[in-house]
């Protein structure tokens, strides 16, 4: 699938930029415990938009609809969080998807964000092979 370059994707060299948060998308930051192999990736599989692979803070980066996320029950998703309006995230140039920094886990095509209701459902199984079972907590 080819790319859509958006306006907020570095274009060029191995750089990457600071882009604010809750406009075009929200993050949802995952430790690498629970993102990568069989767990979060793996249950998403090629219905995954784009991630960031951040190897400094041992994390990936989903991008999801802004404010999409806001209904979700924290409680059940230690470790896990949903950056919007207040944050800045780096994000790599368009083609930099190997090396030590900051890179493309999954690079962007023409869908870059990833559907938050899959996501979530794979976080919740993700965490709960990681961590263990969650229980909800009454409201």
């Amino acid at each position: 699938m080819a790319t859509s370059i958006e306006p907020w994707m570095p274009t060029s060299g191995r750089s990457a930029e600071l882009q604010p948060a809750g406009r075009s998308w929200d993050v949802v930051r995952v430790p690498l415990s629970i993102g990568i192999g069989k767990r979060t990736l793996g249950l998403l599989g090629y219905t995954t938009g784009a991630v960031i692979q951040n190897p400094f803070d041992e994390v990936l980066y989903w991008l999801i609809a802004p404010g999409s996320a806001e209904k979700w029950d924290m409680t059940l998703l230690p470790g896990i969080q949903v950056w919007g309006a207040t944050a800045y995230i780096e994000v790599p140039s368009i083609d930099c998807r190997k090396g030590p920094g900051i890179r493309w886990r999954v690079p962007p095509r023409d869908q870059h964000l990833t559907d938050p209701a899959a996501l979530l459902a794979a976080l919740k199984t993700a965490t709960h092979e990681a961590l263990g079972p969650r229980k909800e907590v009454p409201r």
